[in-house]
């Protein structure tokens, strides 16, 4: 008849190594003889191999809710929601634009309209020599009806009258330069805003 075999706390004992030093012969010569024993055996380190493998990792326990919440994904999917969301719905400054620079010539006829482009800034420069000061002189933009559009204030542009208009809506229109003291009018321009 063949010896009883190991109980599983006593083999279990012997596989990490904490059996008792008086069991340790019994138990290792039973090893020897019997194939059931030594499977349980293979079994028991392999477990105790896996067990010592997760203790030294990082703890496996699940997450609460508000850290699951806040991991990496959901930080990745948020940023570029927030991307999304920026682009459509923030209008960012946009860079000022150089305003272009026109010579406006005081002549009649078709070749005498200067043209511009509607909606952007540009610098009127006049063909007239200043004979006083820059406060002086008023510029006003008015439609072909000779209603106001805008009334600019004058600057010297190399000793020439100019005035920056920041954007004019298409038509066609015209410049008008007086002379502040008796808003005598000096020169008309035509100017046409495409």
């Amino acid at each position: 008849m063949s010896a009883p075999h190991i109980d599983n706390d006593v083999l279990d004992q012997y596989a990490s190594g904490s059996l008792r030093t008086e069991l340790l012969a019994a138990i290792e010569e039973h090893l020897l003889t019997c194939p059931d024993c030594q499977t349980r055996l293979i079994a028991a380190d392999e477990f105790i191999g896996l067990f010592r493998a997760a203790a030294t990792q990082p703890d496996a326990r699940p997450q609460p809710f508000w850290q699951r919440l806040f991991n990496a994904r959901w930080i990745g999917a948020a940023a570029v929601v927030a991307a999304v969301f920026s682009l459509i719905f923030v209008e960012f400054p946009r860079p000022r634009m150089m305003p272009a620079t026109v010579f406006m010539q005081s002549l009649r006829g078709p070749e005498a309209v200067a043209a511009i482009t509607a909606g952007k800034p540009v610098r009127l420069v006049f063909d007239l020599t200043p004979t006083g000061d820059v406060r002086d002189y008023e510029v006003q933009i008015v439609d072909l009806l000779g209603t106001q559009v805008l009334a600019i204030p004058v600057e010297f542009n190399n000793g020439q009258l100019s005035v920056l208009i920041q954007k004019l809506g298409a038509g066609s229109y015209w410049a008008r330069v007086y002379h502040r003291a008796n808003s005598e009018l000096i020169a008309e321009y035509g100017l046409r805003a495409e």
